[in-house]
């Protein structure tokens, strides 16, 4: 199948005729310079449907366009289910499911998320290259993001960076908070062993704001806001304070109530790349969260 485009325009008004062109990609545009270089080589920015240089001084009512490719999916399609919330012409996004890795690995080569996407692709003749904007753990369950196009997901890559993109989850977790609501921030590595990770004083910042919505017989219901995104960081940070997420067996213990770790993905807030319009999108608790707190009311 013919790879997909995109084009991107924008006429040059009074406010920027005489600034360079690489300078309107960068301001007008929200370009990375990465992305700008690429595009260039590729012969796929013009003005008045001609390349010129970036260095060129742009005119008023010239017209400036970027043609964004969406790439090619190379994931094999698999007729899992797949929950689709939210889907356009730059992003889809899903609602997954316990018990389901994200994206193939060396290890798991088949029944992920990625597979599910390449199969709603094939079913809805699309094509393009998945990119997830965020991740989730296998038994995490909610919403993720994937951009179908380079510049979908560089421009919400820069708003999770810019703390744009809102993130929030629900956990249940063991025990009580003497906090009510606060900011953990502590850093986070790899431990020795290459799948737990750790706080350290060499690891990344690391930023995880909660807030106790309820409380239980000896535990928590949790909102949380992902003010970074590093691998596990939720549940190595409510671990550090003795309130790890119930079910999580890698870094507290098994529970008799649920079978994974008791965490969703429950809000994702943002601004559309494209349209820049304001969007949120919220997940339902799923039911074995639903029964969990109900039993240990």
């Amino acid at each position: 199948m013919e790879c997909q485009k995109k084009i991107l325009n924008l006429t040059v008004d009074s406010k920027i005729a005489g600034n360079k062109l690489i300078d309107v990609l960068k301001d007008n545009f929200e370009l990375s310079n990465k992305m700008i270089k690429k595009f260039d080589k590729e012969n796929k920015i013009f003005v008045n449907s001609k390349n010129i240089s970036l260095k060129s001084k742009l005119k008023e009512n010239e017209t400036v366009s970027v043609e964004i490719d969406y790439g090619i999916n190379n994931i094999t399609p698999e007729n899992l289910t797949l929950n689709v919330i939210y889907e356009d012409d730059d992003l889809l996004i899903v609602d997954k499911s316990k018990n389901m890795v994200v994206h193939p690995t060396k290890n798991v080569l088949s029944g992920t998320l990625a597979n599910a996407i390449s199969n709603h692709q094939k079913i809805n003749n699309q094509n393009y290259k998945i990119r997830f904007v965020n991740r989730l753990d296998m038994d995490t369950t909610g919403l993720l993001i994937v951009a179908k196009n380079s510049y979908s997901h560089q421009q919400l890559a820069k708003q999770m960076d810019e703390g744009i993109l809102e993130k929030i989850y629900i956990a249940v977790v063991n025990g009580h908070l003497d906090l009510k609501e606060g900011i953990i921030e502590d850093s986070i590595d790899l431990n020795e062993n290459g799948i737990k990770r750790e706080l350290s004083n060499f690891g990344k910042i690391s930023k995880t704001k909660y807030k106790v919505i309820e409380e239980l017989k000896n535990a928590s219901v949790l909102e949380i806001n992902l003010l970074t995104g590093r691998t596990h960081q939720i549940r190595v940070h409510l671990s550090s304070t003795g309130n790890y997420i119930i079910g999580d067996t890698l870094y507290g213990e098994t529970s008799k109530l649920i079978d994974r770790q008791a965490l969703h993905s429950h809000i994702l807030r943002f601004i559309h790349p494209i349209t820049k319009e304001k969007i949120e999108i919220i997940s339902k608790l799923p039911d074995d969260m639903k029964n969990l707190i109900k039993n240990l009311k």
